[in-house]
């Protein structure tokens, strides 16, 4: 996972936070740990179909 950034607060509507807490309990995971696979899993897709996202190097 890399370096982690300062925390961020993230507000997500009940039916959406309802689903992600099933799907943690599901696969045995904490609700932040499915929030970070979630995002992960967005942006490895959205760079297969529109590719690699530009970022400033942290050197």
């Amino acid at each position: 996972m890399g370096v982690q950034e300062a925390p961020y607060s993230l507000r997500l509507g009940h039916e959406a936070m309802q689903k992600i807490r099933v799907l943690a309990a599901k696969d045995k995971r904490s609700i932040n740990m499915q929030l970070c696979l979630a995002v992960e899993t967005y942006l490895e897709q959205y760079e297969k179909e529109h590719g690699k996202i530009p970022v400033e190097s942290e050197e």
